[in-house]
Order: C-alpha cells, then sequence, then structure tokens
C-alpha cells in the first residue's frame, strides 16, 4: 500500500514578520496615501465659502487595505448635502421674516459643481433680481457623487502605491 509523507522544508532565510511588514504599510498610509487622498478632496472644495476640512482613517485587515475620507467640521452636512444630494423640500425663514436671494426664475442657477468630476468656479444666477419670500419650494440638488471620482481616478495610484508598500517590505525583511 503506498504512503505519502510529508515534511516541512525551511530554509535559511526569515519567514515573514508580520508585524514587520504591517508596520511599513502602515507608514505608506500615513505619510504618503492618506494625505493624497484629503489632498483631493480639498482641491474640490477648495473654492467654496464654507469648506468643510477633511480627516482620512485607515484599516488593514487579511482581506483588505482601506482608507475612508470622511468630512469634519461645522461645515461638513453642506458636503454631504452636494455629494449626496438632497430632495426636493421646503425651506422657511427662521431666523428673518422673508428669505433673500437672487433668482432670475426657474433654471436661472448655475451651481459651482457638476455630477461626473466638473467643479470650480462661483455659482451664479443669469438675469437674476433680489427675491424676498417667506418660503421657497427648493426642487432639489443633483449629487454630485465626488467620492465615485476620486475612487476611480486614483484607484491605478492607489494599487501601485501599495504594491511598493510591499515591496519595500519585502526589500527590508532581506537586509
Amino acid at each position: 500500500m503506498p504512503t505519502v509523507s510529508f515534511r516541512v522544508i525551511r530554509s535559511r532565510r526569515v519567514f515573514v514578520n508580520a508585524t514587520r511588514v504591517r508596520k511599513v504599510l502602515e507608514a505608506a498610509l500615513d505619510n504618503e496615501v492618506k494625505p493624497h487622498f484629503i489632498d483631493a478632496f480639498k482641491e474640490i472644495v477648495s473654492d467654496w465659502d464654507n469648506a468643510p476640512d477633511f480627516q482620512a482613517r485607515k484599516s488593514i485587515k487579511t482581506d483588505s487595505i482601506e482608507v475612508t475620507v470622511y468630512p469634519t467640521g461645522k461645515n461638513k452636512k453642506i458636503y454631504e448635502y452636494v455629494t449626496k444630494g438632497t430632495r426636493a423640500h421646503i425651506i422657511e425663514a427662521k431666523n428673518a421674516p422673508r428669505l433673500a436671494f437672487m433668482w432670475g426664475g426657474p433654471g436661472s442657477y448655475k451651481p459651482k459643481t457638476a455630477p461626473g468630476g466638473s467643479w470650480g468656479g462661483p455659482g451664479t444666477v443669469s438675469g437674476g433680481k433680489m427675491t424676498f419670500r417667506k418660503q421657497v419650494h427648493h426642487p432639489g440638488t443633483k449629487a454630485r457623487k465626488f467620492e465615485e471620482f476620486i475612487r476611480k481616478r486614483e484607484k491605478v495610484w492607489f494599487s501601485r502605491t501599495m504594491e511598493n508598500a510591499w515591496r519595500r517590505a519585502i526589500r527590508a525583511m532581506k537586509g
């Protein structure tokens, strides 16, 4: 009857030191990736009067390496309204008897941003005049999906940067 046996063959090389590899990957995430992505988000809101701040957190798991960028500060809600969009809603005057805004009729406002990665310049009202109302029916805002745009644009860069970090970690183990 045939038999099968296995034995471990250990070379003189050092086995993978997971702690050391993790430190190299964390350093790449902290020093290269997080600042890069925060700058990408700051670029989008660079000309906003009420721009939020951004922070990032990293996560290294057995099956994934992730970086999450999120808005912070008092203007984070404004960013979320723009990137996620809003439904149609009523706006009422709260701290004054009437709302005051420039308006030239439906379709007269051109926003600073557009879905699909277009941003920059001031929002404008064409042919508008100062209008005063107790309440208005806001038609809602189309989602700009900034995260989706950045994810697509930076996917190759992120992969390349993390592959280079893996290579640095492996070279460090050999030396």
